[in-house]
C-alpha cells in the first residue's frame, strides 16, 4: 500500500553487515556470534536482516512464536529461545528444531523424563537476579550434563551492569560463571559487554542494539555505523503572534511572532511525550526545536529562523541532514528511555524500507 503519510524508518541493510562484521572482529573467529533479533529485530524485521548476515549460525529470540516464525524461514539456523520454557512446548520445540535456554528450576524434573531430543542452553544467574538457576545448584549442571535425551549445548548468563561500564561487577559476576563452566562453554556478552570487556567474550557473544549502530552508551562508538534513519513530512505551517501557545495545555507560549510546523510523527509512531518542548528536528540540514506538546499522531517544531520551509518538506527524526545529525542516541536521551526503547516503541504505522547494494 502507498504511504501516504511519509511518515518512514528506512533500515541500511548494508551498515547492519558491516557492523556484525567489526562486531566479529573484535571478538575474533573462535568466538561464535549469535545476534539477537528478537520482537522482530527490535522492529526493524528480521526477515530481511537474517537474510543478509553474513556466515550466520545462531540467532536469538525472546519466544517459542518467534523462532517457529523464524524456522519458517531458514532450517538450518540453531534459533536459541531465551524468555520461556514449558513441559508442554517440549514437542514443538522438538518438532521446529529449537533451543530453549532453561532458567527455571521446576522445568528439570520434566526434561529429566522426556523421551525425545532437546538441544538446550542453561541460564545461571550470576548477579542479574532476574531469570537464572541459583549459581549454587551445581547439582543441576550435573544432572543435565549426564542426561542421555538432552544435550546441554552451555551455560548462559546476563551482565546487570555492563550498559554502565561497571567493570568490577562484571568481573565479579564472570568469576561467579566459571566456578560451573570453562569458557569455551560460556556465552554472557551483551552488545556493551562485546564492545567493552573481551574477557566476557568466552564462547559466544550475543551483540543487539550495536548491530544497528545504536550505542548501548551514551555516546556513539565510532566503529558502528548509525544503519537507521527516521523521517517524516511537514503536513501544515501557521504563523502565530507573540504571547500564543501552541498544543495541548498551552506549556509553549511565543516570545514574538513565530512560524510553526506540524509533522506527521507522534507518540503512536513510537515518539516520546517527554521530547515536549525538548530536542529538535532537522529541516532543511537547521535545528527545528521542539515546541509545544508531542500528541498522538503529530509534531510541532519552530522554524522561525529555516528559510524557504513549505508543506511536504522532509523531516529528519533520527539521521543526518546537511552537516548535522540527530542519532538514536540523542533522541533516547531527550526522551529519558534507554536507547534499546527507541527503536523497539516505533509504531507499526512507521513505514519500513529498506537500503542495500546486494
Amino acid at each position: 500500500m502507498k504511504n501516504f503519510r511519509k511518515t518512514c524508518l528506512r533500515i541500511d541493510l548494508d551498515a547492519i553487515v558491516q557492523n556484525y562484521q567489526t562486531l566479529k572482529r573484535r571478538v575474533g573467529d573462535d568466538v561464535r556470534m549469535a545476534p539477537v533479533l528478537k520482537a522482530d529485530a527490535y522492529g526493524l524485521g528480521i526477515k530481511k536482516i537474517v537474510k543478509v548476515l553474513p556466515g550466520l549460525h545462531t540467532v536469538c529470540v525472546a519466544t517459542i512464536e518467534e523462532g517457529i516464525a523464524l524456522r519458517r524461514l531458514n532450517s538450518e539456523l540453531e534459533i536459541i529461545i531465551l524468555s520461556g520454557l514449558s513441559h508442554k512446548a517440549f514437542k514443538v520445540i522438538e518438532e521446529h528444531g529449537l533451543t530453549p535456554v532453561v532458567f527455571e528450576p521446576t522445568i528439570i524434573p520434566h526434561l529429566l523424563q522426556w523421551k525425545g531430543k532437546l538441544n538446550i542452553y542453561l541460564k545461571i544467574d550470576t548477579g542479574m537476579n532476574r531469570l537464572g538457576i541459583n549459581r549454587r545448584r551445581k547439582k543441576i549442571v550435573r544432572q543435565l550434563r549426564d542426561a542421555k535425551n538432552i544435550r546441554l549445548m552451555g551455560i548462559f548468563s546476563h551482565f546487570s551492569s555492563a550498559n554502565d561500564e561497571d567493570e568490577l561487577e562484571m568481573e565479579q559476576q564472570l568469576r561467579r560463571i566459571k566456578t560451573l563452566a570453562e569458557c569455551h562453554e560460556i556465552s554472557m556478552a551483551n552488545s556493551a559487554a562485546t564492545m567493552i570487556f573481551s574477557e566476557s567474550h568466552c564462547a559466544m557473544v550475543r551483540p543487539g542494539l550495536a548491530l544497528f549502530g545504536v550505542s548501548p552508551f551514551q555516546e556513539q562508538d565510532k566503529d558502528l555505523i548509525p544503519a537507521l534513519r527516521l523521517s517524516s513530512r511537514i503536513i501544515h505551517i501557521k504563523k502565530i503572534k507573540k504571547n500564543e501557545s501552541v498544543g495541548y495545555s498551552r506549556t509553549f507560549r511565543s516570545e514574538g511572532a513565530m512560524r510553526i510546523a506540524v509533522v506527521a510523527m507522534g507518540y503512536a509512531d513510537g515518539l516520546s511525550t517527554r521530547m515536549s518542548n525538548r530536542g529538535y528536528f532537522l529541516i532543511k540540514g537547521q535545528r527545528a526545536p521542539i515546541v509545544g506538546r508531542v500528541s498522538m499522531d503529530m509534531t510541532t517544531v519552530d522554524v522561525t529562523s529555516i528559510e524557504d520551509v513549505a508543506v511536504g518538506d522532509r523531516v529528519i527524526i533520527i539521521g543526518r541532514s546537511g552537516d548535522e545529525e540527530i542519532l538514536a542516541e540523542d533522541v533516547a536521551c531527550w526522551s529519558e528511555k534507554s536507547n534499546y526503547e527507541i527503536l523497539c516503541n516505533l509504531g507499526n504505522r512507521v513505514k519500513r524500507t529498506y537500503l542495500t547494494s546486494q
